[in-house]
């Protein structure tokens, strides 16, 4: 588990200063104390940047928020530092782009549920009720900005996260969070897998009463907090605690054994191909050799990427392609015809998570190898010959093709010999 780091002051100064901080971050942070003081705005540094800083880790992203307008507060930094502004207005916030990085700056504000499980009304609010809103006492910390803060005490804590944090405990503010926003039981085993934190009695009894409400989430949403559980460094943890919460279950579909999951994970850790992003490669963990039943239910939850789709898609006939066809007595060329119509992202997802030496081996040949493979005579070069266009040629040039695999033909003056014979035949 993850402690405090020893003694830490609770100044502005000292965060801005601090190590875990990049020189892009620290010089951002610097604009916006020097923007909130210039347009005499109450503003925060808030949630993940202030929890990690307190825990000695790297800050990786820095949100803030603003009472008042967050979006105009987000325009004046881009009018006077420059950057790239995405705004959304429904929500009050903004992302400000800048030297690399990616600024949330967010209206403080109060949300209502109309129902279970919806994205939330929004109204602008103080400080302090920001921070009632939020999924974690941990994450409910804030650094007051300014000038007149630099060497004073600025921690905003009105929820007891910095107790929570000593103790090592994720706790939820009341019984409807995660019936409100039932995603947050995928933050919750997150955070839990991160930090080794572990929940609070209360809050893992309002967590098992969301369960019935995770159905209700959009497929985009789930799609969302399970990507970020993928990019974790470990994201069997965090998926053990969903499995152990039944949160799987409560979609009714059946995952793979959570060890055959960590092994899994491990490969994506050890070699990852260029051809596949970790999400693919989270989503591919959990539907390789997982059968018909659990593909199908994941592919028409979750609004997949057609290009990630394929991939899916791919890897349900390849799990089932039985390995006594990759055996080394078995020709290349052979080898080559049951994977060449397959995609090279499926194949690399394959890959990853195939046991058998010999089809592991074929797939990773088809993907570096074989595929690139063709004969250097052209449908013109059959013309020349003397031949009728037609579909001979497609025969001839597959002939070539699976000699150049088999190594039947070295070189081109090895190709041009074969040629001439079948041309004859």
């Amino acid at each position: 588990m993850l402690g405090l780091r020893e003694n830490p002051p609770h100044t502005l100064r000292a965060f801005v200063q601090s190590s875990c901080l990049s020189l892009e971050e620290h010089e951002v942070t610097q604009r916006i104390l020097r923007m909130a003081d210039a347009q005499n705005v109450k503003a925060v540094i808030v949630g993940g940047a202030v929890r990690d800083w307190l825990l000695g880790l790297p800050v990786t992203d820095i949100d803030i928020s603003v009472e008042g307008d967050g979006i105009e507060f987000a325009r004046a930094l881009v009018a006077a530092h420059g950057g790239k502004l995405i705004a959304h207005e429904k929500f009050q916030t903004a992302t400000w782009h800048v030297d690399g990085l990616d600024i949330d700056v967010t209206t403080a504000r109060t949300e209502t549920y109309d129902y279970p499980a919806v994205l939330p009304r929004v109204r602008s609010s103080t400080q302090i009720a920001d921070l009632s809103r939020r999924d974690f006492t941990i994450n409910a910390l804030a650094l007051q900005v300014g000038e007149h803060w630099l060497g004073r005490d600025a921690l905003l804590d009105p929820h007891g996260g910095l107790a929570d944090l000593e103790r090592g405990t994720l706790r939820a503010f009341h019984a409807q969070s995660f019936v409100d926003d039932p995603t947050r039981i995928f933050r919750a085993a997150r955070y839990a897998a991160r930090f080794g934190f572990a929940l609070e009695p209360d809050t893992r009894e309002w967590l098992r009463r969301g369960l019935p409400y995770l159905r209700d989430l959009s497929g985009e949403r789930v799609k969302y907090d399970m990507e970020l559980i993928f990019a974790e460094r470990e994201p069997e943890k965090a998926l053990a605690y969903l499995a152990g919460w039944d949160v799987f279950r409560s979609f009714n579909i059946p995952i793979p054994e959570m060890a055959q999951l960590a092994e899994r994970f491990e490969r994506v850790r050890q070699a990852l191909p260029a051809e596949v992003s970790a999400a693919q490669a989270g989503w591919g963990a959990f539907m390789y050799h997982a059968g018909q039943l659990a593909a199908s239910r994941w592919l028409g939850l979750i609004p997949f990427e057609v290009n990630t789709r394929d991939a899916l898609l791919d890897i349900g006939p390849i799990s089932t392609l039985s390995a006594a066809l990759f055996s080394a007595d078995v020709k290349p060329s052979a080898r080559h015809r049951l994977l060449e119509n397959f995609g090279a992202a499926g194949l690399a997802l394959a890959w990853l998570f195939e046991k058998q030496p010999a089809k592991r081996e074929s797939l990773w040949r088809e993907l570096r190898e074989w595929r690139a493979i063709h004969p250097r005579a052209t449908g013109d070069d059959l013309r020349a010959l003397g031949l009728p266009p037609g579909p001979s040629y497609a025969k001839i040039l597959r002939r070539l093709q699976d000699a150049w695999l088999d190594g039947e033909i070295q070189n081109d003056e090895d190709e041009r010999r074969l040629l001439a014979l079948s041309a004859e035949l």
